[in-house]
């Protein structure tokens, strides 16, 4: 058999007007990572995105900030805005290390047998693109393979310009045999590969900033949400047992003294009673101290009255709920998984198992297709006046998805042609009626009503 082959995985550069590392950990490569380990691959592992305060110092080019739970501000450079944000008012970046910083570490690898590039937003496409510029130049010969969310949904575009030598966009179970028809070597775990639920924990070990620890218990969604791809990126529901997951929780907290974890699961609570709840309740009999953070949204529907006594007792700090929309039209439009109502009972079953506005924010969506901005305030006013934090989820045109024939059809630019178009900030879906102004005050009601919730929780708190 030939010898192990070694693998680079990579991490890339974001390119946006704003990024804040709200608990976003690669959790993919670093599950390839592992499955590459334990399959007896040599694997190096470089996050552009690092945070450590240690990189920080060294380069004096952004300050640390690190907020509270392990979330914080990336390392960033102002960089030449690309031509299709010429008319939006703000300064674009670069986040992430500093290339210099990039290429010296590159210059330390041995030479890789191949090159796994990841991506996530497609209209950070730029950064995917001088990530592989670098790569490139460090090692013209090795061949950089591209997958993620980028790399599925713009198959095409990545192919013309991400500057890779191939756009991966089949399952992992097919990547086993791909590595042994490039370097002849085969891994010694297929199997593992083959399902989510045998996946080895993720190699948490390469990354180096551990001031928290990502959670995935399970990947897919029951739901198909026009306005989502959730459901193109993992068309299978799987999840993983409970032992796994505490073992994991327990190997992170131990280890390396993680105390705080965030669920990345599209459905955490969904037909989690044989998994997740038997974790929480070993946690709560076993004493150990932990937070866990939600910043994907939880399903509505499934909080009960248990369900949220059940969180609060086991150490959840940090919950998002999906309401979406307060109109009833548009709730059964948009998946049918809820209902204002809804909403309110589980609001109201939150604050009496003892969670306040402080820890408890509510996403809703803003500036779809056929959306008016009043919808958008009224739905404001209700998760505020409920006790609530209304954050703002600013739609991104997604391809494949079952709105992407509204958005192309309400949007005046090619978005088809050019994934820069999809950013939320951008907001391409802009209409007479709902303009990039009614954005911008919608975001700010919204950071006011937050504000207030803070203050009124914070003064209940002082008696």
């Amino acid at each position: 058999m030939p010898n192990p082959p070694h693998i680079l995985l990579i991490n890339p550069w974001i390119t946006d007007f704003a990024a804040f590392d709200l608990w976003s950990m690669p959790l993919g490569s670093l599950f390839l990572a592992s499955l590459l380990r334990e399959g007896g691959v040599a694997v190096t592992f470089i996050d552009c995105l690092e945070r450590s305060k240690e990189e920080a110092a060294a380069s004096d080019r952004s300050s640390m900030n690190t907020n509270r739970y392990g979330t914080g501000k990336f390392l960033k450079s102002p960089i030449e805005k690309p031509e299709a944000y010429a008319e939006i008012p703000r300064t674009y970046y670069r986040y992430g290390i500093h290339p210099d910083d990039f290429r010296n570490r590159l210059s330390t690898v041995d030479r890789p047998d191949l090159i796994w590039l990841t991506s996530m937003m497609t209209y950070w496409h730029p950064g995917v693109q001088q990530t592989s510029s670098a790569l490139r130049e460090a090692f013209p010969t090795t061949p950089i393979w591209l997958g993620g969310v980028y790399a599925r949904l713009c198959t095409e575009h990545a192919r013309r310009f991400s500057g890779v030598d191939r756009v991966f966009t089949d399952a992992v179970a097919r990547l086993p045999d791909l590595i042994e028809s490039v370097t002849g070597f085969r891994v010694k775990n297929n199997d593992a590969w083959q399902s989510f639920a045998n996946f080895p924990p993720p190699a948490l070990d390469l990354a180096p900033h551990k001031g928290y620890a990502p959670l995935l218990t399970g990947v897919g969604c029951p739901f198909r949400c026009p306005y989502c791809a959730s459901h193109l990126l993992q068309p299978r529901r799987e999840k993983r047992g409970a032992d796994a997951i505490y073992s994991e929780i327990m190997k992170w907290s131990s280890e390396s003294d993680v105390r705080d974890f965030a669920f990345y699961d599209d459905a955490l609570l969904l037909d989690a009673k044989d998994a997740l709840w038997l974790v929480l309740e070993k946690i709560i009999r076993e004493g150990v101290q932990v937070r866990f953070h939600t910043p994907n949204a939880l399903h509505i529907r499934a909080l009960t009255q248990e369900w949220c006594e059940l969180l609060h007792a086991s150490g959840f700090t940090t919950l998002r709920l999906g309401l979406e929309t307060i109109s009833s039209e548009k709730q059964k439009q948009w998946g049918g998984k809820v209902e204002t109502e809804m909403y309110l009972s589980a609001m109201g079953n939150l604050q009496n198992a003892g969670f306040t506005g402080r820890e408890i924010g509510t996403y809703l969506l803003c500036g779809l297709p056929g959306q008016t901005p009043e919808e958008v305030s009224d739905a404001i006013e209700l998760v505020a006046g409920a006790g609530g934090q209304p954050f703002l989820a600013e739609y991104s045109p997604l391809p494949g998805t079952a709105m992407w024939e509204q958005a192309r059809a309400a949007c005046r630019y090619d978005l088809d042609g050019e994934p820069l178009y999809h950013n939320n900030t951008f907001f391409a879906c802009r209409r007479d009626d709902f303009a990039y102004d009614d954005l911008v005050a919608l975001k700010n009601k919204a950071m006011r009503a937050r504000r207030t919730v803070r203050d009124k929780c914070g003064a209940e708190a002082r008696g």
